[in-house]
């Protein structure tokens, strides 16, 4: 009698809610957030991620293979360069929700190259709250 009265789990908000749930780990990550707001801007190499963000050679590259794995940015080889964007639209979105949120993260992304240069700011310096 009791399994009668169990609901059922829709298969499909399951389905989605796992997917946003992974999408959301993807960028729950201070250098996955700031490597995906300066894709936001434009294809960049890993050696231009690497100089505007500061993000060392060996952690951007696991970085980049994380974001990869979960479909957030696709790459394009040119020579012995590998450069990345943004390949799934779904990450602009949440970063666009984020800067409606949390309003310096919009100062934060839109001064990235400045920032980096004038105090040293990197994605460790990322602070959501207040």
């Amino acid at each position: 009698m009791a399994d009668s009265k169990k609901k059922r789990r829709n298969p499909r908000l399951c389905r989605s809610v796992g997917e946003a749930s992974d999408l959301l780990k993807a960028l729950a990550n201070p250098n996955r957030l700031s490597i995906i707001c300066l894709l936001l801007e434009g294809e960049s190499s890993v050696s231009e991620i690497e100089s505007e963000l500061g993000i060392r050679q060996p952690t951007l590259s696991q970085q980049l293979g994380e974001l990869r794995e979960a479909g957030m940015v696709a790459t394009r080889r040119d020579a012995k360069h590998v450069y990345y964007r943004v390949a799934d639209d779904r990450a602009g979105r949440i970063v666009k929700t984020l800067r409606e949120v949390f309003s310096h993260l919009e100062d934060w992304c839109d001064q990235l190259p400045a920032r980096r240069k004038s105090d040293g700011a990197g994605p460790a310096d990322l602070m959501l709250y207040g």
